[in-house]
């Protein structure tokens, strides 16, 4: 039966600041015996597993049944992971049962120090003006009592009880299923049945590894997106919709369409359209990027035309005449 605090020491415990487990214990014990039950279930059915494979294994003979009890010998329930399994369940009950005394005991102890108290305070209610500077001392020491009990109780649970429950529980388990592995390697569920065969690697490779990639096919920026798309054949029936369309008939716009699509490609992976992207040299239609050097030099030539044309304009206008010869036919004096 769980332990509660009767209203008294409910009130001391209120005043001194200290904490009851109000935890029933008798849940934990229920925990504890339903464990039970469906530990003895499960070993049940693991020891008619092992009965049904050990008659096989007897019954047949040959390299299969070889296979089998040997497979069996470290999965079965004599020494293998279910007998593992199985001894690291039991540990459950045994686990839910210690930490229902844990908390009867923690109980038992805090009531017990909560009892003193109100003891204390029964006799420190005589003592007339005295009395309040009693109360809060045997409150404290009240408080300081109870919280040392909890804090030990913490403590213990956490170094002691807590990880031998945990390598007592859930180290079989985790081997087990480190074992019972399907085929694949680390990483795939674990499930009993799939054990040691693994999937052998494929001689043949990636594929992918064995493509040249789109610059060894004459693809990329030496050579556009290879031949495929720059090639593109016209159907019967699109050329038949180009011709319809130029000459103003009824056309099909499906293939009239396609077929100025597959221009547009053809134009953009042959022509002139995108040459520099496709790393090739432009046509001569396309005037060419000059650099800094060249326009120095241009604009120089063109100075120098421009002040030599300059310098003729103001000699006709001086009066002089650059003819060396006049209309008689005489050099000409200045």
């Amino acid at each position: 039966m769980a332990i509660m605090l009767p209203p008294t020491l409910q009130t001391v415990s209120d005043l001194s600041g200290v904490w009851f487990p109000n935890v029933n214990e008798d849940i934990i014990h229920a925990h504890g015996d339903v464990a039970r039950v469906a530990n003895a279930g499960s070993e049940r059915g693991a020891g008619g597993a092992d009965t049904a494979v050990r008659s096989t294994s007897d019954s047949y003979k040959g390299e299969g049944a070889t296979q089998l009890q040997s497979y069996w010998q470290t999965t079965g329930n004599e020494t293998g992971h279910m007998a593992q399994i199985s001894a690291a369940a039991k540990v459950a009950p045994v686990a839910l049962d210690g930490i229902g005394g844990v908390a009867s005991g923690t109980k038992v102890a805090i009531a017990t120090v909560l009892s003193a108290a109100t003891v204390r305070l029964a006799y420190t209610s005589l003592l007339g003006p005295a009395a309040g500077p009693a109360t809060i001392q045997t409150l404290l020491a009240t408080r300081n009592a109870g919280m040392r009990i909890v804090r030990e109780v913490a403590e213990g649970i956490e170094k002691r009880l807590g990880p031998g429950m945990i390598d007592r529980l859930k180290g079989p388990v985790d081997r087990a299923a480190e074992k019972l592995r399907l085929p694949g390697g680390p990483g795939s569920p674990a499930f009993a049945g799939a054990g040691h065969a693994r999937i052998p690697p494929s001689r043949a490779g990636n594929a992918f590894d064995k493509n040249p990639g789109i610059l060894q096919r004459g693809g990329g920026r030496g050579g556009g997106r290879g031949r495929t798309e720059a090639n593109q054949q016209l159907s019967k029936k699109e050329q038949e919709a180009l011709e319809a369309k130029a000459a103003g008939k009824p056309y099909d716009r499906a293939a009239a369409n396609s077929a100025e699509q597959k221009r547009k490609k053809e134009e953009k992976f042959q022509g002139d359209r995108n040459a520099q992207k496709r790393g090739r040299e432009p046509s001569k239609e396309v005037p060419k990027k000059e650099t800094r050097r060249e326009k120095r030099a241009r604009e120089q030539r063109e100075r120098e035309e421009l002040e030599a044309q300059q310098d003729g304009s103001n000699a006709a206008d001086n009066g002089y005449n650059t003819e060396p010869f006049g209309p008689d036919g005489k050099r000409r004096t200045w």
